[in-house]
């Protein structure tokens, strides 16, 4: 494994759990495009194969009534707001 996709595989996790952290809560999400969403995070568990469940690679910000979906690997930072 190289380290890139360790570097990669570690940075993901830790957007995963500060997502979980935060899920139902008003936030700021930081784009590494350098834009910011500010409302309220949805990061739920999905359904997998053979009644598994997973964390998915994308979460929701919900702005006033709009629903923005974000990869996680566009996520700079995620904080309380």
């Amino acid at each position: 494994m190289s380290t890139t996709t360790t570097v990669f595989d570690e940075y993901a996790q830790a957007m995963k759990n500060r997502a979980i952290e935060l899920n139902g809560t008003a936030v700021v999400v930081e784009l590494m495009s350098g834009k910011a969403l500010t409302g309220t995070l949805s990061y739920a568990l999905a359904d997998g194969p053979q009644h598994s469940k997973y964390y998915p690679t994308v979460l929701t910000v919900t702005v006033s009534t709009k629903a923005y979906t974000v990869r996680l690997d566009a996520i700079a930072a995620i904080g309380q707001g």
